[in-house]
């Protein structure tokens, strides 16, 4: 019987390493890092608050709702063209200053996956200067890839634009 029991979880441990799938290496459909005269905590303090798109945005969000479903953050927005659009927060990480949101609706036909991400660090040697480092990953067609990443990357532009009028 223990023979058996024995021969039973090294066939169950087998099979369960069978089915695990090496890391796949991500890379963004865009990168971008911009410089700012503040402080990483000031900076992190305007972008975790999720409300604030507003206000760092440049003027292109005109409201922004924060709601949660089942424990799951969501942010609607309104942008000043009337295009609406909502994102599923996913990480709003304090410690690293990391923040990941996918845009869940609408997304462009053929894009299956629409993740942005902005990181803030300190400057090596700078103590008055920071750097925001923005990403968005795709998956889905490459035909439909191009116009999301010019929308999402003129976002970005915005938020710099909006982040550096706030804190400089």
């Amino acid at each position: 019987m223990k023979r058996l029991l024995l021969l039973l979880c090294i066939c169950w441990s087998s099979a369960s390493m069978a089915q695990m799938q090496p890391a796949k290496k991500i890379i963004p459909d865009y990168t971008h890092e911009t410089q700012i005269k503040s402080t990483p905590v000031k900076i992190w303090r305007v972008i975790r608050d999720l409300p604030q798109v507003k206000e760092y945005s440049n003027g292109m969000v005109r409201e922004v709702n924060v709601r949660t479903v089942n424990d799951t953050r969501y942010r609607d927005l309104t942008f000043s063209d009337g295009r609406k659009r909502t994102d599923e927060i996913e990480q709003i990480h304090d410690q690293y200053k990391f923040f990941v949101f996918h845009v869940s609706d609408p997304l462009p036909a053929g894009i299956s996956k629409a993740i942005v991400t902005a990181l803030v660090e300190s400057l090596p040697d700078r103590d008055d200067v920071s750097v925001v480092r923005w990403s968005i990953i795709l998956e889905g067609d490459k035909a439909g890839r191009k116009p999301l990443v010019d929308s999402l990357s003129a976002e970005i532009a915005n938020y710099e634009a909006g982040l550096k009028k706030m804190l400089e």
